[in-house]
Formats: C-alpha cells, structure tokens, sequence
C-alpha cells in the first residue's frame, strides 16, 4: 500500500466516526508519527494506550464507538465497521498470516483464535508505512522502534522470556465472557452492562449484515464480516451457558492464583522482579477489569495479587488509560470506587 491509499483508507477511517471531537493529537507533536485506531473501553486499546503514555509518544488519537446500535432509522454500525477501516485490518492482516477468526472461545488472541478483521486496535506508522493489528504485536513494535525512556520487553534472556510468557497468558484470557457472558450464581457486573449484553450480539450481527449489503461488490470484505458475523452468533449461542461461564470463570481464577505464586516468588513490586514491563501492562488492564466486573474478591485471598493491585492502578499510565478510561467509557460501576480510592 503507497502512501497516498494509505491516508486515503485512514481518513475514510476517521470520516465514518460521527463525532469528530473524538479523533484528536495527544501529545505535542504537530504531525505525529503514529496514529491510532482504538476505543477508551477496549481492553487491547487499553494496553497500546498505556505502552503509549510510558513512552511518552504523540499519537493521533481515534477513539471509536463499538458497539452498534439501534435507532428509529434502523441499525447503527459500530465505526470499527466501516469499509475503510476494515480495509485497513485486512492489510494489516497479511503481515500476520493467520486465518479469519471461525468460531467463539471468549478469548481475542489472535495467536490461538485467528484474526479478526473488525476490532481494535489499529496503529499506523506513518514513519515505515507499516499498519500493525493485535494489541500484542503493536505494543511490542512501539517497544522496539521507541526503546526510550523504558524499555517494556527486555531484549534478552530469560527476562525476555519471563515477561513475553507472561504477557502471553494474559493476552489469552476469556475477557469475552466475563464481559457479554451471564454467570449463573454470581453475576456481579453492573445492572445497565447486563441490560446492553442482552440484546449485543443481535445488534452486532444486524450491523455486519448491513455493511455486507452495503459492499456486496467487495468480496474481501464480504468474507471479513462473514466472518465477524459467525463469530458473533457463537457468542450468543454461550452467553446463557451455565457450564461454559463456570468454566470460564474457574480458569481466571486458577490463573489469579497462579499470578499470586509468581509475584511473590518474584519478591519485587511486578510481576518479573522490579523493573515494570509490558507483563505488567498487560496484567494491569486485566485485573482493573475484573475489579470493574466484580470480581476482585477472587483475590482476595492471595496477598501477593492484592498487593500487586495496589502497585498497578498507583501507576499514572494505569490510572489514566485503564482506570479513569474505564470508569469514563463504561457503564458506571460501584466496584471501581474501591480502586479510584486506593490509588488516591
């Protein structure tokens, strides 16, 4: 892709957003290198975003809205769904190679799911030409092009390897059920999150529908939200599952224990010693989720896990990008207070 089709794809990206206020430069920079395509909610854009703030690098900023929606009209597509950013996705897509996602697991990994063409986040480097897809893939290249003034993933050794393995297990949690699935004993999220997650899927498969009818003549992006939609349809099929939400469920739980082992094995501030890296970012997002939905009385019998809490959301990047992102982009949630308080 040339320069020029670029700009052009990215453009039509920020004209399908409805609110311009919401696509501005964060930083100083008057042309910034970077741009990204992200949502304040988003658990990925949440991870770019705060490898972004420890960086201290200028980006342009496109938040999106991604949930779709119904109006008098008819359906509202989610920004994310637009052609030109789909466009894109796709192109980002060929670098990884992997196969459109088929199926719903309640995990987002790429590397175990394959590649969906209509999520965020999205970074464009305006520097190489490169667009890059996959929270993990992005924030590990802003790591290795921007190795100042922290370095997030070391570039050697069993400490490379400590906090890629990390980061990895993370990047692998079943955030979408916790977030869409309705637990049968003790869903704690949010009443207004449960009335959204009702009716979710159905919104989402409406919308994709219509951006099929509306580029029929595209059959690249015809197969992308097909492919969107059949995911979609399996997270409604499960999100009433009584077994898979208890499985689901049971595995974090199991993996919160594990995180108290290590911490403490560890015996410094994070999670690999006492050096904060991308292991920390990507924990940091999660367990600010959990806390949102919840759920941090599952840790509240692993010390070390608690302690790491109070490490985590004490971290301007975490505050900023997870904490206050989550308590401005979501429905209100009384679980959050206890973090805002701790972190004051």
């Amino acid at each position: 892709m040339n320069a020029e089709q670029l700009l052009e794809l990215a453009g039509g990206a920020r004209a399908a957003m409805r609110d311009p206020q919401r696509s501005r430069i964060v930083g100083g920079a008057a042309q910034p290198r970077f741009e990204l395509f992200h949502a304040a909610s988003s658990l990925c854009s949440q991870k770019v975003r705060t490898v972004l703030a420890e960086k201290g690098l200028s980006y342009w900023s496109n938040d999106m809205l991604i949930l779709s929606a119904m109006s008098e009209d008819g359906v509202v597509p989610a920004e994310h769904y637009s052609a030109s950013y789909v466009r894109l996705r796709l192109y980002a897509g060929r670098e990884i190679g992997k196969p459109f996602v088929d199926g719903y697991s309640g995990r987002t990994s790429v590397e175990t799911e394959g590649f969906d063409p209509c999520v965020v986040p999205l970074l464009i480097d305006y520097g190489t030409g490169r667009v890059i897809a996959d929270s993990m893939r992005i924030c590990c290249y802003l790591d290795a092009v921007s190795p100042a003034p922290i370095r997030l993933v070391p570039e050697l050794g069993s400490a490379r390897t400590d906090v890629l393995r990390q980061a990895s297990i993370v990047d692998k949690i079943p955030n979408g059920a916790l977030l869409y699935g309705f637990h049968p004993d003790a869903d704690r999220r949010p009443e207004a999150l449960k009335a959204v997650m009702e009716t979710v899927y159905d919104a989402k498969v409406l919308a994709l529908q219509a951006m099929i009818d509306a580029n029929a003549n595209d059959a690249e992006l015809v197969a992308a939200y097909r492919a969107k939609i059949e995911k979609e349809r399996g997270g409604k099929a499960i999100c009433h599952d009584a077994s898979f939400q208890r499985e689901m469920r049971q595995h974090v739980g199991q993996l919160l224990v594990d995180l108290d082992r290590t911490v403490a094995a560890h015996g410094g501030t994070w999670v690999t010693g006492n050096a904060f890296t991308l292991a920390d970012v990507f924990w940091g997002v999660n367990l600010v989720r959990i806390a949102y939905l919840g759920l941090a009385s599952m840790w509240e019998d692993l010390p070390a896990v608690g302690r790491y809490v109070d490490a985590l959301v004490a971290r301007p990047s975490v505050m900023a990008q997870v904490v206050t992102a989550t308590v401005e982009s979501m429905p209100p949630s009384a679980y959050m207070d206890g973090l805002m308080e701790r972190a004051a």
